[in-house]
């Protein structure tokens, strides 16, 4: 017997956002993806050019955004360092405080190329999801897992900090 199976080459972030301002913040458990607007306004359509880096130093392993170590300076993006194209995701939740967003790793000429981020297989188009009226911020993951112990695909999770 066959199985059909409908690929979705869209991966997700579930992201758990700090609510402190990013002077504030200073390191995390939790891998931190950093985006740097340059001053620009992300917006819904269309997508805008911006630097993502994320900083990853494993499992187990404190991740800084502020390292006491080193004058206060960030860890080295080691996890992805690059120009993204990122624009809000979805209708209602735009209005949340907590926005998701949808992005797509670009390279110099906007032109989109796939990469792997966090260890999830290379691909273009990513979301990070804020699951705002999720106050678990567990249920997109842990139906995501159940579905994969299941033997059926679905989406691959990561949880990490956002500073925007």
């Amino acid at each position: 017997m066959y199985k059909l199976y409908f690929l979705v080459f869209l991966f997700l972030f579930n992201a758990t956002f700090t609510t402190l301002q990013a002077q504030n913040f200073e390191s995390s458990n939790l891998p931190i993806v950093v985006i740097n607007t340059e001053g620009k306004a992300i917006v819904d359509e269309p997508k805008v050019n911006v630097k993502m880096g994320i900083i990853d130093n494993g499992a187990g392993n404190r991740n800084y955004y502020k390292n006491p170590l080193n004058n206060n300076l960030p860890d080295p993006f080691n996890s992805f360092n690059g120009i993204v194209g990122i624009e809000h995701r979805g209708s209602a939740s735009q209005f949340f405080p907590k926005k998701p967003y949808g992005f797509e790793t670009r390279d110099g000429t906007d032109k989109s190329i796939k990469a792997s981020i966090l260890g999830m297989p290379a691909e273009s188009d990513w979301i990070l999801n804020a699951s705002y009226t999720d106050k678990t911020l567990m249920r997109d993951v842990l139906t995501y897992h159940l579905s994969n112990q299941m033997g059926l695909y679905a989406t691959r999770t990561k949880f990490v900090e956002l500073v925007l």
